[in-house]
């Protein structure tokens, strides 16, 4: 092995070390480039997606990013690109596997650009980042989720209290400017004639906008485009806006814009619209994530029997949470876990091909391979915590049986039915048991629980009942309360008994017919 292998091996190692300890996909992405343009003394680094984004970047002014230039690299269309203040450089593109159909984009000065066994290097800081990026994802779309849920779950619950549709408004135009990462979010009523009154805004510039404001129909802008074909769209050139609506957008400088329509009874009643003033258009999923919520906005405006349509958009939020864990898990156990796996053996072998008289490196290197083993254990636990897989391929029983073993106290189990159950009972029974065995251990000091969990005619008990120190309160934590919803969802009961000093005792009743 020669000394420039040595070296790729050093650069290697680092690098794995310093992309993995980023906490979210995007911080990762810009370390990425920033030490990949440090490692191979280049002037330009950045991750292109497949369709021309700029994921991230380093070497050019802010907002002075050739997005154009870049894509030409990375498809293969061109071979150098114009540096700030040196000029045209020889660049070079290496495909990621993740995001699928990006790459990574080097410039670097002088007449000859990266030699072969740099590009090698490079190659082997794409596998990394790809690795790195999968998994940060994965675990940005699991916070996410939590989030959207958590936002869904008090728009949902001021809905049930009966709450005036304008404060609903308020509230929605608010949650959807925190998850969206909208600078600007407006809420519309459409008049018959296709007018559209503000009724709420919220973010930057809100204040500006007077709430009640009318816009007559026509042009090209989101009140128009929604109301015409009462579906979501999207405006990602804001400067084609015409119409009403256009001396605004431009005045607030808008530089893309989603809409949603808000239909009730059928029938379109309004629209969500969230804009951005940055140059990049809004995230490919902002009409999702709005969607959420202009069904919980219809449901504040036809004021129909307000506890069952919580209970019906408790279950959709619950259903959908279930499956994205569902999705995570599976994306974890079958992908990112195997390859964390490959990784490590392919670590393993290059550590032992390592030549003599790099202590440093030896000594990195094991330490890379520590954390990479630790890294798959916290994989497994997180993959386990999210959707177990015993639960949907066994059952509740194994499933429970399977909780029961791993939990941090010992736990007296005592099934009393012998069948499978509907998918919605076990799971909620499943998360039942598992919150409150986690409080046990983790705040009530106990030394053991007793597990219940009994098939009565037409209804599943879940009985859990722990030796520790009580006062549970009710409302003081979200697992709690996210129990609660998901258990009234299916429309069943929850009570909790937890008098100081005397342990806690948590009782969930669950119709096997739903609600």
């Amino acid at each position: 092995m020669t000394a420039t292998s040595g070296w790729s091996t050093q650069q290697l190692g680092e690098f794995l070390a310093a992309v993995s300890a980023f906490g979210t996909a995007a911080s990762a992405a810009l370390g990425a480039v920033e030490r990949a343009a440090e490692a191979l003394d280049a002037e330009v680094a950045a991750i292109v997606g497949q369709g021309g984004e700029v994921i991230a970047s380093v070497g050019y002014p802010a907002g002075r990013v050739p997005a154009g230039d870049l894509h030409a690299v990375a498809a293969g269309r061109r071979r150098e690109l114009a540096v700030p203040g040196v000029g045209p450089c020889p660049a070079v593109a290496v495909p990621l596997d993740h995001p699928p159909g990006a790459a990574l984009v080097v410039a670097r000065s002088g007449p000859d650009g990266l030699g072969s066994e740099e590009i090698g290097v490079l190659h082997g800081m794409s596998r990394v980042t790809s690795m790195a990026l999968r998994i940060l994802g994965l675990l940005d779309e699991e916070r996410a989720m939590r989030e959207q849920n958590d936002a869904l779950r008090r728009v949902a619950t001021l809905v049930a209290q009966g709450t005036t549709p304008e404060a609903v408004f308020t509230a929605v135009a608010e949650e959807v400017s925190r998850l969206a990462a909208a600078e600007l979010v407006q809420m519309y009523r459409y008049e018959p004639d296709g007018s559209a009154a503000r009724v709420a805004a919220s973010g930057k510039d809100a204040a500006e906008l007077a709430i009640g404001a009318v816009y007559p129909p026509g042009g090209h802008n989101m009140i128009t485009l929604v109301f015409d074909s009462e579906r979501p769209a999207r405006i990602d050139d804001a400067t084609t806006f015409t119409g009403s609506t256009a001396a605004v957008a431009h005045q607030l400088e808008i530089r893309s814009a989603v809409g949603a329509p808000i239909v009730v009874d059928g029938r379109l009643w309004g629209a969500v619209m969230a804009s951005t003033t940055r140059p990049e258009p809004m995230p490919a999923d902002t009409e999702q994530r709005i969607a959420g919520f202009t069904e919980l906005v219809a449901t504040a405006i036809a004021n129909t029997q307000a506890r069952a349509d919580l209970a019906a958009s408790r279950l959709r939020v619950v259903a959908a949470a279930d499956e994205m864990r569902r999705r995570i898990e599976r994306n974890l156990h079958d992908g990112t876990q195997q390859r964390l796996v490959t990784l490590a053996l392919k670590l393993r072998s290059l550590h032992d091909e390592l030549p003599a008289g790099l202590p440093a490196v030896d000594t990195e290197l094991s330490h890379i391979e520590d954390g990479l083993t630790s890294l798959l254990e916290e994989l497994r636990e997180i993959s386990r915590g999210l959707h177990p897989p015993t639960l949907s391929d066994y059952g509740l029983g194994p499933a429970l049986r399977s909780l029961a073993r791993r939990a941090a106290l010992p736990v007296d189990l005592d099934l009393r039915f012998d069948r499978r159950l509907p998918e919605p009972v076990e799971v909620a029974a499943y998360y039942v048991v598992s919150e409150a065995l986690a409080n046990a251990a983790k705040h009530a000091g106990a030394s053991g629980a007793e597990v219940t969990v009994e098939l009565a005619w037409d209804r599943l008990a879940v009985r859990v009942r722990d030796d520790g120190s009580g006062g549970a309160d009710p409302g003081g934590g979200s697992g709690l309360i996210g129990l609660r919803d998901r258990v009234e969802a299916l429309g069943g009961t929850m009570v909790l008994t937890s008098p100081a000093g005397q342990g806690t005792t948590l009782l969930a009743e669950l119709p096997l017919d739903g609600p």
